[in-house]
């Protein structure tokens, strides 16, 4: 077998194993082997799972083995999960049963300095001698949704298959992180690596993987290291044409570099020189969590936008200045709208009323009676008119009990994403706790992105109109 196919084999036998072995199990609650197990049950997992401990006959119903290389049949995959001084004998146990890839969850290791740094060149040292691919250590690994695969030692909701695919270096990525992703945002993920100290496989690994990953069509990265930043680079300069490609790097200050290699054992690059090579790889780079999952969500659920002239629907004055400023400080550019637009405007709008971009819609809304009329005239004037590449829709006050403001949202939203599938929209919506989270739910079943703040509106649009603009719109990431 050639070195690229031998490649391929190792980093997909972590996504995607006809086998694993779980060294750890066990039948405590309390312990994370219990959990691990547990994980691969109740995702529907259905490759073979042995778990091996010992002590134990069976786990959770399944026959349990001592060692890694008393299993019967072939064992694609380990999931290590015991202390790290045991991981080496472990290690030599999978190299006699020709394991592929191995998950080493275990902490203890680079992170923790002296000792845990020696364990990890011992470990290296077997894999390399065994053919061995290492995701870790100190990490909760892998998820894949689309066949129940994880590595995952904190208890999982239930995943939503969809096209995002994140690859983190911090554990807290397939665990706490996860679990707030899951739980919280509109888009269903893919598949999720983390890769804690990055012994082995790394970042370019598992994007060259992803590349061709029919099930993933946008990338986020959460990163405190990069290893080999010059492959990195050349595989991001290849993927993000195809894929967009979101980083979050930390470990930008001299504190925050001391951080992180306390925690991963990561050592930083200064942060001007990797900003440039972002951007001559054509990544896109976030500068907190917030602002990684804001991005994430844009390219998920909307369209390529066709241009970069933002149309502004907004239900208070202050917000069509403050979209404005925020369109201006993005790079954006206000549409023009065109006349077709404006003689429509004008037939719903009282005598006094001043049209322009921003469209302040409480005008229209005085007009016809109620906020659903206007909103719903409102949308349509603006996704018809071929000046406008992407709407920002602000709305404040709504609440319930008001005639004037009852809003049934799936019928003003619905009819606009069937008739203009090809422009972003996004909203954002000040209200009630009880109204604001009606909307976002809402919105996500009907695919439109919300924010907390009109800002974080054109922030969102702002990325996605530079991504395609450099690439063009043929990469339609919306199916």
């Amino acid at each position: 077998m050639s070195t690229s196919r031998r490649f391929c084999e190792s980093i997909r036998s972590l996504f995607d194993p006809e086998s694993v072995a779980v060294v750890g199990a066990t039948e405590n609650p309390e312990k994370p082997g219990y959990l691990l197990l547990r994980n691969l049950i109740d995702l529907g997992y259905r490759g073979k799972i042995y778990p091996v401990n010992r002590g134990r006959e069976t786990v959770l119903g399944l026959k349990c083995y001592p060692r890694v290389n008393e299993i019967p049949g072939e064992v694609e995959t380990a999931v290590i999960i015991v202390p790290a001084k045991e991981v080496p004998k472990i290690m030599e146990d999978c190299g006699d049963k020709k394991v592929r890839s191995v998950i080493i969850c275990s902490s203890g290791f680079g992170e923790a300095g002296g000792d845990g740094a020696k364990l990890e060149k011992m470990i290296l040292e077997i894999a390399s001698r065994h053919g061995i691919r290492i995701v870790g250590p100190n990490t909760t690994g892998i998820l894949n949704t689309y066949n129940g695969f994880t590595s995952s030692f904190v208890k999982l909701s239930k995943p939503v298959r969809g096209p995002v695919s994140i690859i983190a270096q911090t554990g807290m990525f397939a665990s706490a992180m996860l679990e707030h992703i899951l739980t919280t945002q509109p888009y269903g993920l893919s598949k999720v690596a983390g890769l804690g100290n990055k012994v082995d496989v790394e970042d370019s690994d598992i994007l060259e993987y992803l590349e061709g990953d029919p099930d993933t069509r946008v990338v986020a990265i959460y990163a405190e290291g990069i290893r080999d930043g010059r492959r990195f680079i050349e595989v991001s300069r290849r993927v993000s044409p195809k894929k967009p490609i979101i980083i979050l790097k930390s470990a930008r200050t001299r504190s925050g570099g001391r951080a992180a290699e306390t925690h991963t054992g990561s050592l930083m690059v200064r942060d001007e020189i990797f900003d440039a090579a972002c951007r001559a790889a054509g990544i896109i780079r976030a500068g907190d969590i917030e602002e990684l999952l804001d991005y994430t969500k844009a390219f998920a659920m909307s369209p390529p936008p066709r241009g970069d002239r933002v149309g502004v629907i907004a239900y208070t004055g202050a917000g069509c200045v403050m979209s404005a400023d925020a369109i201006e400080d993005y790079g954006l550019r206000l549409a023009e709208l065109s006349e077709e637009t404006m003689e429509t405007l004008r037939t719903y709008t009282p005598p006094f009323g001043v049209l322009s971009n921003p469209l302040d819609a409480e005008l229209i809304r005085m007009k016809v009676g109620n906020a659903e009329e206007s909103m719903k005239l409102s949308l349509e004037a603006f996704m018809r008119d071929p000046n406008v590449n992407m709407v920002s829709l602000v709305m404040v006050g709504l609440r319930r009990g008001s005639k004037i403001w009852e809003v049934d949202f799936r019928r003003v939203f619905s009819k606009i994403g069937m008739d203009h599938p090809e422009k972003p929209l996004v909203a954002t919506i000040m209200a009630s706790r009880e109204v604001t989270e009606e909307f976002n739910e809402e919105m996500a079943r009907l695919g439109v992105p919300t924010y907390p703040s009109l800002h974080r509106n054109i922030r969102a649009l702002s990325a996605l109109a530079r991504y395609h603009l450099k690439y063009g719109t043929s990469n339609n990431l919306q199916t």
